[in-house]
């Protein structure tokens, strides 16, 4: 006997070899298993039928198989698709997000500038106001010194010299004796212009620049044809949609004629 040939199993019950496949018990049986009173009234057939009936039916099967890794496969590479896709619109709708709050940020920035800036002016012309009243008033001062001390040596003078000098001295003192000069109203700052309501005020400002749009695009549900404007409130048609339609026209021109 070759060595290198294969033996043929054999039953386990009576020794034979087995040529036959049971189809109600799904085992491999011998001619004498078949005619014995386990296997009354079931079907056999030869094991190389039912074999090749069997690898008829994996290979169904192995087809239907295949199909699904094909259609798995594609699945995948769908889902690693939509993977960058998400990292994709992600970091573009931080750049949005970014370029909307910018454009937020300057604006307070702008109104900050604007109003420090009118602040400054109004302190400028106040601290201006002021100086000039400060010179008045020094002014004012030196003007009594010199009038107080005038008319003090004056009255140590003998008395012919006083006499002759008296109507003059008393005209300085009248003119010296006229109303001090008074805080003008006025002088401080307007804080309350400044202060007063001032987040309200500028939201209100920025209701200009905003617009509250009551239909918002979704690009995720919009045509692969349209480009979506950056606030998502408009569509834009790209090249290739513009020479679709073209197309499109020139076929419906072509079945018209």
């Amino acid at each position: 006997m070759d060595s290198l040939s294969v033996e043929e199993p054999s039953c386990s019950l009576h020794s034979e070899t087995l040529k036959l496949f049971c189809l109600e018990d799904k085992q491999p049986v011998c001619l004498v298993c078949r005619d014995s009173q386990k296997h009354v009234n079931h079907t056999v057939r030869p094991i190389s039928e039912a074999v090749s009936s069997y690898k008829e039916e994996l290979k169904t099967t192995l087809k239907s198989l295949r199909l699904k890794l094909t259609q798995g496969v594609k699945m995948r590479e769908e889902f690693e698709k939509t993977v960058q896709h998400i990292k994709s619109q992600a970091e573009h709708t931080e750049r949005q997000i970014k370029q909307q709050f910018e454009k937020l940020h300057q604006f307070l920035r702008d109104e900050e500038e604007a109003t420090i800036t009118a602040l400054r002016e109004e302190e400028e012309q106040k601290q201006q106001m002021m100086k000039e009243k400060l010179e008045e008033i020094n002014r004012h001062i030196s003007a009594l010194s010199h009038t107080i001390k005038d008319t003090e040596e004056m009255m140590k003078a003998n008395d012919v010299c006083f006499l002759k000098k008296f109507p003059v001295s008393m005209e300085r003192v009248q003119i010296s004796s006229q109303p001090d000069p008074q805080m003008p109203s006025g002088t401080l700052i307007h804080v309350p212009c400044y202060l007063g309501n001032l987040s309200f005020r500028v939201w209100k400002k920025m209701q200009d620049i905003v617009q509250n749009t009551p239909v918002i695009l979704d690009p995720n549900t919009a045509n692969p044809c349209l480009l979506l404007s950056e606030d998502l409130t408009s569509r834009v048609l790209t090249q290739e949609h513009i020479a679709g339609t073209w197309r499109l026209k020139r076929v419906s021109i072509g079945v018209l004629e």
